[in-house]
């Protein structure tokens, strides 16, 4: 009898727990934003993609400054052949949930790896948002080193 309390016990305090934790987005709509993010960025509808992002996006380039670096990595880059979601990772730290969202675009001069990764605070009512994006290749070296 004991032991079937301490379970009843047990698994209440679970779900009190699971209550508590309030609203965060599922991995379902984490993946939605960041391939709706990175599709109107890799197709120049910045304003569509910038209406997707965090407040604090913009603080260490200006929205002028990643227009500027986009249009440059087309570029050099060439136009995509084509894409995949090559890595995810949706993770419960502290007091939210991380979100990480890998894509890998050929071009016709080569390949780029695109990071999006978006967090969201447990109890709050603030939507999804993108906080990063970070564009790698080797023919981005320079290109990267400037901004």
């Amino acid at each position: 009898m004991k032991y079937l309390v301490r379970i009843c016990a047990l698994l209440t305090l679970v779900v009190i727990l699971q209550a508590c934790q309030g609203e965060v987005a599922s991995n379902e709509e984490g993946e939605a934003l960041a391939l709706k993010y990175v599709t109107a960025v890799n197709e120049g509808r910045y304003e569509e993609a910038f209406a997707l992002v965090s407040d604090d996006f913009f603080n260490r380039f200006p929205k002028d400054m990643r227009i500027e670096y986009h249009e440059k990595v087309k570029e050099i880059m060439g136009p995509i052949v084509s894409m995949k979601l090559s890595n995810s990772l949706v993770d419960d730290r502290f007091s939210g949930r991380f979100y990480m969202f890998q894509y890998s675009f050929k071009h016709v001069n080569g390949i780029t790896t695109e990071m999006i990764t978006m967090v969201q605070k447990i109890n709050s009512k603030d939507p999804l948002k993108v906080f990063g994006h970070k564009v790698e290749s080797s023919k981005l070296k320079k290109l990267n080193s400037q901004y």
